[in-house]
């Protein structure tokens, strides 16, 4: 997944809009919008804000965000066995409100 389509999701499974996030983070819907849709990568320091905004660490975003291509040939094998599973974990851990953990 790219990380634009990765914040996208993120951004879907929190329940927020562009349009807030965009406002938190102090940048524009369309500058939002374009690296949602890959057209630029986001500097550090708006990975960081978004990361922020959407209450997960940027290490998870940057491993949602890696390919087959960013995979060393002699472990593409490991990583398509174990990427599924471990996609799946972060976004459930990630993505899941206090109430569904009975944290409340």
């Amino acid at each position: 997944m790219e990380i634009g389509q990765v914040i996208k999701l993120l951004i879907k499974k929190r329940g927020l809009k562009q349009i807030d996030v965009a406002e938190r983070i102090g940048k524009s819907t369309t500058a939002l919008s374009q690296i949602i849709n890959g057209n630029y990568k986001p500097q550090p320091e708006t990975l960081e804000k978004l990361c922020e905004v959407l209450e997960v660490p940027v290490a998870v975003v940057h491993f949602l965000s890696i390919t087959e291509d960013d995979v060393p040939k002699e472990n593409i094998d490991l990583f398509r066995n174990l990427a599924p599973s471990m996609e799946k974990y972060l976004l459930d851990v990630f993505t899941a409100k206090k109430e569904d953990l009975n944290l409340v």
